[in-house]
């Protein structure tokens, strides 16, 4: 076998020499900007650019063992794919990666990323050719992290805020935020000024680049909302405070229902739906599914009026900020959903819940002015691919020299193999077929834009135009080769709920009286996919908001 590799290590291209520096109380290790974009467009995950590229990033501590304080400080960088405002790939790439016992010291393992990027704003990025323009769109952290990078007061401080000059008062030992309409901070008086010194703590490395230290910071609805909003509202009906604790019956009712959806739950779902006892583990992504899916269905006719309506103010609100159709029309209306809500919430729950999330509500509708629907600002996929890191550390021993190992040969592997996911799968020939349709072919199974759509109880629910929801019984390739959907409609479509508003100006039925009748389409007129939950005398049918 003479000319074959002795070792795995030749096959797969890794990395052997690391030039590792010690800085801020850790190590460092310098993947390169440049380095980012060129892998992450050499690998095709997002179509050959366009003059411009805008580069959300993200740094944020990830912890790697319960039992040691050793940590990474990633950078991840992520470039923007918009087509009419909607984000069709979301898969970051490593810019650096700090390793240490504790966060880091200074900010000085920023440095280089910082160069990289000064670099590019004012040179630009060649690739096969031709110049394009980077700019950063977005810079995303949660509370802590974010004050740490922009030298700003924590968000347990009096004027933590980065978006408005509210200040902060003690009430019950809590910092609380009462004042709703406190005068924006502009990037002028911030960045370049320093005039609040009450906020900031010192002199940031990213005020030398063209960022906006408060507009370009957003908050993150994964942060914001999901681990902070929603988990508080669980923990005020599980634990405390005494009033709006739920029964143990409500919460056993609660929870068989959240588990009789598990096999209704979309593939797209990471994390089926656990019960409710279960909420102080459950992650961001069954939050967010509680928050706009399983939580109306579930909580409806179960806990008292007042608590059910206090939840759906935030849900519908949510519902509109992520909804591409419906953020530009009724982003004020969000907006005013969103203030009635933290109002309520103080007038349920207690004025010392008002805290920095809480606050942090109010400035979600003025982000999407920006950058659209709140989808497109958002950490799921840096946490996503933070796990993914978490994985390649296979002992103990120098995990960041592991981490370069295994992404020099992610890099190899990638560019060696292409996506050979075919938008038609599992074939079969089992029907139904209507009569005066010609199929070639039928299959259980099809991917549309990153979409699955197949035959079974969790993934056949479609809105068609003319709000027609229905339910696919076949995928059909006619002698034409154009690909065909056999369905059954709901004949009666109801409003799941009527505050604030009525669930179908959002989209959100009581489906029931599916038709027995079959009908068929072309696949191209599928308008989007639709979660269906089964609830008393039919389902709940709830748009699948990030698709």
């Amino acid at each position: 076998m003479h000319g074959l590799p002795k070792d795995p290590r030749t096959l797969l291209q890794t990395k052997t020499r690391h030039d590792i520096k010690n800085i801020s109380g850790g190590s460092y290790y310098h993947f390169g900007f440049h380095h980012g974009i060129s892998c992450h467009l050499d690998n095709k995950k997002t179509p050959l650019p366009c003059p411009s590229l805008r580069i959300q990033v993200n740094i944020d501590g990830l912890p790697l063992y319960k039992s040691s304080n050793a940590q990474f400080w990633p950078i991840l960088g992520l470039i923007e794919c918009f087509e009419n405002r909607v984000q069709t790939n979301r898969e970051p790439f490593v810019i650096g990666i700090y390793f240490g016992n504790q966060k880091p010291t200074t900010l000085e393992f920023l440095d280089e990323f910082i160069n990289d990027t000064r670099v590019l704003e004012r040179d630009g990025f060649f690739y096969q050719g031709a110049s394009i323009a980077i700019a950063l769109s977005a810079v995303f952290c949660d509370a802590p992290a974010r004050a740490f990078i922009r030298r700003s007061k924590g968000h347990t401080g009096f004027y933590s805020c980065h978006k408005c000059h509210v200040k902060g008062a003690t009430y019950q030992g809590r910092m609380t935020f009462p004042q709703s309409d406190a005068p924006p901070r502009l990037d002028s008086e911030t960045f370049d000024e320093f005039s609040d010194e009450q906020h900031f703590t010192g002199f940031s490395p990213f005020n030398v680049l063209t960022v906006g230290i408060v507009t370009q910071f957003p908050h993150d609805y994964m942060h914001v909302v999901c681990l902070g909003v929603v988990r508080k509202l669980l923990y005020f009906w599980m634990r405390k405070p005494l009033h709006t604790r739920v029964g143990t019956a409500v919460v056993q009712e609660v929870s068989t229902a959240l588990l009789g959806y598990r096999s209704h739950f979309p593939t797209e779902f990471n994390r089926k739906p656990r019960a409710l006892t279960e909420f102080e583990r459950w992650k961001a992504t069954e939050l967010r599914s509680f928050l706009l899916y399983t939580g109306p269905a579930s909580l409806k006719g179960r806990v008292s009026t007042e608590i059910f309506n206090n939840f759906m103010l935030l849900s519908v609100a949510m519902t509109i900020l992520l909804s591409v159709s419906l953020v530009g029309d009724y982003t004020d209306y969000a907006h005013t959903l969103l203030l009635a809500f933290v109002k309520h919430c103080s007038q349920l729950y207690g004025r010392e819940y008002i805290g920095y999330n809480m606050h942090a509500l109010l400035h979600l509708s003025e982000q999407t002015t920006t950058y659209g629907a709140l989808n497109n600002l958002s950490c799921f996929p840096f946490e996503n691919f933070l796990g993914q890191l978490k994985t390649m550390i296979r002992k103990p021993n120098k995990p960041l020299e592991q981490i370069i190992r295994r992404l020099s040969e992610k890099r190899f592997k990638s560019s060696e193999s292409l996506s050979t996911e075919s938008s038609l799968t599992m074939e079969h020939f089992s029907g139904p077929v209507p009569p005066h349709l010609t199929a070639i072919k039928q299959f259980r199974r099809m991917c549309v834009q990153r979409v699955i759509i197949q035959v079974s109880a969790s993934d056949s629910c479609v809105e068609l135009a003319g709000r027609r929801i229905v339910v696919i019984q076949n995928i059909i390739v006619d002698n034409k080769g154009e690909v065909h959907i056999v369905f059954r409609s709901f004949l009666k479509l109801c409003n799941l709920f009527e505050y604030p508003l009525k669930s179908s100006e959002v989209g959100i039925y009581h489906l029931s009286a599916l038709s027995p009748q079959l009908h068929h389409t072309l696949a191209a007129h599928i308008q989007k996919k639709y979660v269906l939950l089964p609830i008393k005398d039919g389902f709940a049918g709830l748009p699948m908001l990030h698709q």
